[in-house]
């Protein structure tokens, strides 16, 4: 390990056997193999051994094991084999929901674990001198490294260029301020937290740009050494889970009573000497009724749903984004890049001289500057004015463009509208007598406060410095005290700066442009001297020359008007919030029909609102511009105290607090920083507005399926409870006896068999088609509804009056002890629970009626019922498993008999759906007069 901070860059070149120029591949994979990956993770991954184990570590289960475990050696000193098989029978079912729950949490998992790798970082490094992006991971000591503000740092670093960078260092020294870093070399004795010309991993860069070379990686970084955790997806548990986990442990207590309740009536009434018997039946009830496997399967179907999403280009970092998605009402987005396709296109560069049209589209250097007065294309570009222009854009620049096929469009590197300046210094034929002409200086990297960025520049044939600017031409021209017009620089008067803030508000309004501002100052030998020296931007940015400014169009994205017309229909608002000019802002707002008759407002007119009045203003606007990011925490916390669930999007470092803010913080994928990343509970990783829109439908589509499986599990163990419970009650009341009307292994086959894969493929059912068109949903609304509850409630109790009827039936409507009729009627009831239950769910997969088109394209549902039904016809009709699970097969007329059971249990589910569905509809009626 080389920590560099004591030598010189050309030591350090020497030492790490690189250069200026990078690495090669083939020597980058040699460093890989000699250092291993770029990791650092304290995290303790749980073996697949200690997660099989940890599925017998419920209380009821290691009772219902111990309990059998005695009946068992009972019934080898007693030579009882039919005892023997009963506890063999017990163990091998508890086993296999053990491999169900293990396979269910192993799966989970996996699913985070693949979304892990999906949020790792990249990079942009020298190698085989040229610009590539690699994922931090595959970064080797001597790689030199490009650095902006927002990255987080992904290896110990010592900087070779440095343009105002600063860094919070906190997470490693406990400092909470930023600290100035520089190039220059520093005693052997210096100290951490002073090593000033050194970056380490895990700190994060706030400001300024440059150029490092990575000296240490992985565990031999200063973070490394304290094996710190860095993992890029936070698990906790969402606020279902947290109401689900008190759930089951009521319902655990409740169930625990009540076994011990039929425990104690049994030996009442039967006698102590079936103790053994009724002890594993009461625990083996319990165990089965209590809906032990919920946890699991809401994990499960949260990562599956995650996962959905990730397909879809919305990775969630933190598990309870997926409820709070589909319970937002307001969404405040970005513009350029969110709304917009982020693919900018100079269209126009607007001159004291001349306006001038650009062509050619996107990333090609096809394309031609034209005098619009004359309509002839400029060849030599002899006009000093658009010259100048085009010579500020490309200097005042910290992207960079790589040429690929002759047809192909350029390999790009950085901001989109930096970016767009280079293509346009291409298609007039200057770049490379720019960059040969002029050297870089200093920089002053753009941030979202000043909205500007600046370059000191030195021309190599006359050895002249010059200051070059670009940036929001309202702010710049405030900075402007000249103009440069023919050649000649001259005062710029008052008049004339209105002139021009007039033409870019018409080009803004009328063709939806992007403007940029143009200024330079040409400084003096001595002048130039002291700037170096004092680096600072105050100093620099000021007496400028305006020289023009540049159009640029970035077309919305074609899915952004659906996707808003959809948020709008889904009883979503959408504010647009982008630091761009109010007229561009109005323009796309049009096109993709956001905005309503209200004005804009911008960040001058905020700054001036008490935060009461701002309340009152974000009720009604569509949109602000002209802002900046503390005028976007201002917004959110305006609209949340109104109660609105906020959705925000952001990809800047001062992004961070709002995002924080929010109920969901959104992320960019492509144009995000690290910062922003870090912050945020979603990614977009294709920077797209619409994948919000299907980020919520599918949060509310995972929260309903939910609810479903909830529900299903609910009513099933509510309806063996209520069988068991009457079952008892009718036996001591009208034959003075008690009667077990279902032993403990069909119970456990029947947890098996409708608890596992009927409710993990309710859990992953497809959307409602009305899922979009119903209001969001309070957050605060109850797990168990009054719509669960009813299901609950009235299939609990037919599932109960139904087997009992059945049960009832087969023994002659009285007592029998005839051991074949008491198996038969036994049978009857174990069979009617599993026919009730996969019915059950077949009609909870979807909120319409039965029976419609969509009914038949839950595939998943549909294999989980057949793979059910063929185990069920097994426990009866194969003998092996007849003897296994003390079944006997049916007769015609007993089938018939538990179908016509069945039937209304169906025909109440399908009548309580349409009396909610109608509910539901008006709801949505009241919804779209609203919106």
């Amino acid at each position: 390990m080389v920590s560099g901070f004591d030598k010189t860059v050309e030591e350090i070149y020497d030492l790490l056997d690189s250069q200026f120029e990078g690495l090669s591949t083939e020597e980058a994979k040699k460093r890989i193999e000699k250092h291993g990956q770029n990791i650092v993770s304290s995290e303790k991954k749980t073996s697949s051994i200690k997660l099989f184990l940890s599925q017998f570590k419920d209380l009821l289960v290691i009772i219902l094991l111990i309990a059998g475990l005695i009946t068992g050696v009972i019934g080898i000193i007693e030579s009882n084999l039919e005892a023997i098989i009963d506890v063999s029978a017990i163990a091998i079912v508890v086993l296999l929901n053990a491999c169900l729950g293990f396979y269910q949490e192993y799966s989970a998992e996996k699913a985070i674990s693949a979304l892990r790798k999906l949020s790792e970082s990249q990079v942009i490094v020298v190698r085989d001198h040229k610009k590539i992006y690699i994922d931090s991971e595959y970064v080797v000591p001597g790689d030199i490294i490009f650095l902006e503000a927002g990255n987080s740092v992904v290896a110990d670093i010592r900087l070779i260029q440095s343009y105002e960078i600063r860094v919070s260092e906190g997470i490693l020294t406990g400092e909470s301020t930023t600290i100035a870093k520089h190039t220059d070399s520093l005693p052997t004795d210096t100290q951490l937290a002073d090593r000033k010309n050194t970056l380490f991993k895990g700190t994060t860069i706030v400001n300024g740009s440059g150029l490092g070379i990575v000296v240490s990686t992985g565990f031999l970084t200063e973070l490394g050494k304290i094996a710190s955790s860095l993992l890029s997806i936070e698990q906790e548990d969402t606020p279902i889970q947290k109401k689900l986990d008190q759930l089951a442990k009521q319902i655990t207590i409740g169930i625990g009573i009540l076994s011990v309740i039929i425990f104690l009536i049994g030996i009442l009434s039967i006698g102590v000497s079936s103790w053994a018997v009724l002890l594993i039946f009461s625990i083996g009830l319990a165990v089965a009724a209590v809906p032990e496997g919920l946890p699991a399967v809401l994990t499960l179907s949260l990562a599956l749903g995650i996962n959905r999403l990730a397909k879809k280009n919305a990775l969630v970092r933190k598990l309870p984004a997926v409820e709070v998605l589909g319970s937002s009402t307001i969404i405040c987005t970005d513009k350029t890049g969110t709304l917009t396709r982020n693919e900018q296109t100079v269209r126009l560069i607007w001159t004291l001289d001349t306006k001038y049209s650009v062509t050619g589209d996107g990333y090609f250097s096809s394309g031609n500057i034209v005098a619009k007065e004359t309509g002839k294309k400029e060849e030599s570009l002899t006009n000093s004015t658009l010259l100048k222009n085009i010579e500020i854009g490309a200097l005042a620049n910290e992207a960079a463009i790589e040429k690929q096929g002759e047809n192909d469009p350029y390999k790009i590197f950085g901001d989109p509208t930096e970016v767009a300046l280079l293509i346009l210094a291409e298609k007039g034929q200057t770049m490379e007598t720019i960059q040969s002409e002029w050297s870089l200086e200093y920089l002053f990297p753009f941030d979202s406060d000043r909205k500007r960025m600046s370059v000191i520049v030195k021309n190599r044939k006359t050895e002249k410095y010059a200051i070059m600017v670009k940036g929001a031409l309202d702010i710049l021209l405030d900075f402007c005290t000249n103009q440069f017009s023919n050649n000649v620089v001259s005062p710029l008067e008052k008049a004339s700066k209105q002139i021009i803030i007039q033409n870019s508000e018409n080009y803004s309004a009328s063709y939806a442009y992007r403007i940029l501002g143009m200024a330079f100052r040409e400084i003096t030998d001595e002048e130039a001297e002291k700037l170096l020296l004092s680096k600072k931007s105050e100093l620099v940015e000021r007496n400028l020359t305006f020289a023009g400014f540049v159009g640029m169009i970035d077309p919305p994205r074609t899915q952004s008007r659906p996707a808003i017309l959809k948020a709008k229909a889904a009883g979503i608002r959408v504010i647009m919030i982008t630091g761009d000019h109010v007229e561009t802002a109005k323009a796309i707002g049009r096109s993709i029909s956001l905005t309503t008759s209200t004005t804009p407002i911008t960040g001058k007119v905020l700054d001036k609102m008490t935060d009461d009045e701002l309340e009152l203003i974000v009720q009604t606007t569509d949109i602000f511009a002209r802002v900046n990011p503390h005028h976007k925490l201002r917004i959110i916390n305006a609209l949340k105290k109104l109660g609105e669930i906020v959705t925000m999007t952001g990809d800047g470092v001062n992004d961070s607090p709002a995002l924080k803010r929010a109920d969901i913080g959104v992320a960019m994928g492509i144009t995000g920083t690290d910062v922003s990343k870090e912050a945020s509970d979603m990614i977009l990783v294709d920077d797209n507005f619409a994948n919000i829109i299907e980020a919520v439908s599918e949060g509310r589509t995972i929260y309903s399926n939910i609810k479903k499986f909830i529900g299903y599990l609910l009513s099933a163990n509510a309806g063996e409870l209520i069988t068991v419970l009457f079952g008892i009650i009718f036996g001591l009341i009208f034959f003075k006896t008690t009667i077990i009307p279902i032993l403990t292994i069909q119970l456990l086959y029947i947890n098996l068999l409708t608890d596992t894969f009927p409710a993990l493929a309710l859990g992953v059912s497809p959307a409602e088609e009305d899922i979009m068109l119903r209001k969001p949903r309070n957050p605060k609304e109850p797990l168990i509804d009054k719509e669960m509850l009813v299901s609950i409630i009235t299939s609990g109790l037919m599932y109960g009056i139904g087997t009992l009827f059945g049960y009832f039936w087969a023994m002659g409507f009285t007592l029998s002890t005839d051991v074949e009729t008491v198996k038969a009627a036994q049978t009857m009831v174990f069979v009617s629970l599993v026919v009730y239950q996969l019915l059950h769910s077949l009609s909870l997969c979807q909120d319409d009626l039965i029976f419609t088109k969509k009914f038949f394209k839950n595939h998943k549902l549909f294999l989980a019922v057949l793979f059910s039904i063929i185990m069920l016809v097994i426990a009866l009709y194969v003998p092996f498993m007849s003897r296994f699970a003390h079944t006997t097969p049916l007769n015609g007329m007993q089938w018939l008999i538990v179908l016509l059971t069945a039937l209304p249990i169906m025909i109440a589910d399908e009548v309580r759906k349409f009396i909610f569905n109608r509910i539901r509809k008006n709801k949505i009626a009241e919804l779209n007069d609203t919106y």
